[in-house]
């Protein structure tokens, strides 16, 4: 896959570090020029010191053929410039943080993917690590669902128990899905109800609403 990049900030720089440790080609476009020489230096991508705006550098970016292109940088204008130009190019995959969430709908009316407010997604990130420590990891979405991956303990009333068993006794509530279930290094998609929970089995588990306090302690304990 070739991805194109606008904006080699700290958020630009990761998707590029985590394109490249998957065997993805990446070119990424960088308006400031210590920030761009920096990254040519440390990076094994193609890195072009230039503004979005500046007539033919999506060319020589290789937009043609590109299956992806995704602005970064903390400018609303310069990341629906990157994204009208990747219309107009038929990049079929547009994404772009949205800084303000006012104009979220004219990134949405170009058929783009947004991200509003990275900062206050990684901050509820980091809170929920705080409230939950006994949970691996807690994402929060758009309108409150959640996703978490949690060990099973010994001492977790979920193990012994079938998945089955589990709702009848309102160990697990109707909101919650276990969509995978890893043991050792065995992964099942959507495991069926009659599975039996083990100790140390790793769930990733969707949850319609935010959960409280309690509602974790069947895996953990």
């Amino acid at each position: 896959m070739y991805l194109i990049i606008v904006g080699a900030g700290s958020i630009g720089v990761s998707v590029m570090k985590i394109a490249l440790q998957d065997g993805h080609d990446v070119a990424i476009i960088e308006r400031d020029e210590a920030r761009a020489r920096e990254t040519a230096q440390n990076y094994d991508a193609i890195v072009l010191h230039a503004d979005i705006a500046h007539g033919g550098i999506l060319d020589e970016a290789g937009i043609d053929r590109a299956d992806a292109l995704i602005a970064t940088t903390s400018d609303d204008a310069i990341n629906l410039m990157a994204m009208f130009l990747g219309r107009e190019h038929e990049i079929k995959t547009l994404i772009s943080l949205v800084a303000e969430k006012e104009h979220q709908g004219m990134f949405e009316r170009l058929g783009v993917q947004v991200l509003v407010d990275p900062e206050k997604i990684l901050a509820q990130h980091l809170y929920n690590r705080l409230r939950k420590p006994k949970v691996e990891d807690v994402v929060s979405l758009t309108h409150g669902e959640q996703i978490f991956e949690a060990a099973l303990k010994e001492q977790a009333p979920l193990v012994g128990k079938t998945i089955a068993e589990a709702r009848q006794q309102d160990l697990l509530s109707e909101h919650l899905l276990i969509v995978a279930l890893r043991r050792g290094r065995h992964v099942t998609s959507l495991p069926a109800e009659d599975t039996m929970l083990k100790a140390k089995d790793h769930l990733i588990v969707f949850a319609q609403e935010p959960l409280d306090e309690a509602q974790y302690n069947p895996f953990t304990g």
